[in-house]
């Protein structure tokens, strides 16, 4: 039989030994699936669910690390890893899992959730540095920003995170760039500029983040009314833009997006 078929019938088995809650079961045919072909990203992933379910967490992650090897975009693997970073105590993993599961799958209000835990255990974790911050999870709902449907909605979420740069950073992380132009429609201003350059500073400063830089300002000019918010926009908030844009390493694309923001 060849190994593919064999190993497909041990992921069924172990699919059925875990819906009868027999999560070691599962667990070991999973295993003998993978030990006949390796390359299938769902058996990791499902073997970590049930390593999940007995509460084995470093085993799950290690689980999920696989099938993102196999399957760098699997939401499924960041989810789990991202529960089993959760119940390691390894926040900042958890967080960065699940914002990047978030950004492929952001209309998942579940894992909104599950990112607005951690934020807030993280915020928890360190009553020094968050203590007054405007950045108060608990408080302030990121998800609203990444699972808005309409320029209606997303207007109403912006208002409430914008006039904090902390808090508006860590919505934009959230917003999977390309769909800044739909979210935004007609509705672009310059205010609007202006407040994304003071989040993207702040990501700058706390932890040099010009990938989030390069993401938002490659793909604002795509948004509508965007040659009318460059217009009106202050010349001091340009020269800010010009200073991040010039911290970045130096490509091609990003001189074009230095002379776009003149």
């Amino acid at each position: 039989m060849p190994s593919a078929e064999l190993a497909s019938q041990f992921k069924s088995q172990g699919d059925s030994a875990f819906k009868q809650g027999q999560y070691a079961k599962a667990i070991e045919l999973y295993s003998q699936a993978i030990r006949t072909d390796s390359t299938n990203p769902v058996v990791f992933t499902n073997q970590a669910m049930a390593f999940l379910k007995l509460e084995k967490y470093a085993d799950a992650a290690e689980s999920c690390s696989k099938a993102l090897q196999l399957s760098p975009n699997s939401v499924k693997a960041l989810w789990r890893r991202g529960v089993a970073y959760y119940n390691l105590k390894r926040l900042e993993d958890a967080q960065r899992d699940f914002t990047a599961a978030m950004n492929l799958n952001p209309q998942n209000t579940l894992l909104a959730s599950e990112l607005s835990k951690v934020n807030q255990a993280i915020a928890a974790a360190n009553p020094e540095s968050n203590a007054g911050s405007p950045l108060d999870i608990s408080q302030h709902d990121l998800s609203s920003l990444a699972i808005a449907e309409s320029s209606q909605d997303f207007e109403r979420a912006w208002r409430e995170h914008a006039h904090v740069p902390s808090r508006l950073y860590e919505c934009l992380k959230l917003i999977p760039s390309a769909r800044l132009p739909r979210l935004f429609g007609a509705s672009l201003e310059s205010d609007h500029v202006a407040e994304i350059t003071a989040a993207l500073e702040y990501g700058y400063q706390k932890c040099s983040d010009y990938e989030l830089v390069h993401k938002v300002l490659s793909m604002l000019p795509a948004v509508n009314r965007f040659s009318l918010a460059l217009m009106f926009l202050d010349a001091k908030v340009k020269e800010r833009i010009q200073g991040l844009l010039k911290k970045m390493p130096p490509t091609a694309d990003s001189k074009s997006l230095i002379d776009t923001y003149q």
